[in-house]
């Protein structure tokens, strides 16, 4: 039986609050979705994954889209989480492929570049969606993410992200988790987490032995008395559809509909998920012609 993804939230009498996700079908979905390289799988993984754990207001439904524009090889890095437990992904070049660092690890930080922006809009169904942004520094993801925490939006943070590949191309193990202090957090309580993190070594290799994470609480929370407060799963899904296609092509310019006309049909794909619309010539006329009466 295969495991199912899933985000679990919890919080701490010493005001830390933990969230683990576990999003291994998730990127095995964007893997086969993309056919992404071993470098841009992981890449993707680790950023859908920070999503998901950066959309952390599941009463409101937040959502939270990121774009790492680095300066490599791999081009942008293209990732909404929707609804706190959906997202989506795509990088621009999911072909890449890099040599293995010394270490033996993934160089993902090579594929994305250290230097470019990361941007991140969140939003909320109910509230004004707000987009702010932070220099990447190192492109491995997980580092870019806490720097933006810190700088744009003050939050001390610890984020750990992974994705471990198989000889295949599989994915073995994908996830992480994120660690924030509350208002009021005491240092001592601060450096107890820290010194709780280091225990657990490598996030991928960590979750391939314990692959919910649920371990993880126990563990970065050890000595503290804390709770769960909320779980769910956590879902590959994307937005597009064919009405949406077809509102965007109602959006065009009536030159560029009278081009489109001169075709025998008009195929889109979406670059999120790879689905493929095709509208053909009379479906097109019609659509149009519908429109013009409309207005």
């Amino acid at each position: 039986m295969s495991l199912q993804d899933t985000i679990i939230h919890y919080t701490s009498d010493e005001l830390i609050r933990l969230s683990v996700a576990q999003t291994r079908g998730i990127t095995e979905t964007a893997r086969k979705r993309h056919n992404l390289s071993p470098v841009a799988c992981a890449a993707l993984g680790r950023a859908m994954t920070g999503a998901l754990l950066l959309a952390g207001d599941y009463k409101n439904h937040e959502g939270v889209s990121l774009k790492f524009d680095g300066d490599g090889p791999l081009g942008a890095v293209h990732v909404d989480a929707f609804d706190t437990n959906k997202v989506r992904g795509y990088v621009d070049h999911p072909q890449v492929d890099l040599p293995l660092k010394a270490n033996g690890k993934l160089d993902v930080g090579g594929a994305v570049g250290q230097h470019g922006q990361l941007t991140v809009t969140r939003f909320t169904p109910e509230k004004t969606t707000y987009t702010s942004q932070a220099d990447l520094v190192s492109g491995e993801i997980a580092e870019d993410l806490a720097y933006y925490l810190l700088t744009s939006e003050q939050i001390p943070s610890t984020i750990s992200l992974g994705v471990l590949v198989d000889r295949d191309y599989t994915i073995a193990a994908s996830g992480g988790f994120l660690v924030q202090a509350l208002p009021g957090a005491s240092d001592e309580a601060l450096s107890r987490v820290e010194a709780n993190i280091t225990q657990i070594g490598p996030i991928t290799s960590f979750l391939q032995d314990h692959p919910t994470g649920e371990e993880l609480a126990g563990i970065i929370l050890g000595g503290m008395h804390y709770k769960e407060l909320f779980r769910q799963p956590v879902f590959w899904q994307c937005t597009c559809s064919k009405a949406r296609i077809e509102r965007v092509l109602l959006s065009l310019r009536d030159s560029d509909k009278q081009d489109l006309l001169s075709d025998p049909q008009v195929e889109m794909t979406c670059h999120y998920c790879g689905a493929k619309y095709v509208i053909s010539h009379d479906e097109l006329a019609a659509l149009f012609a519908k429109q013009r009466k409309g207005s």
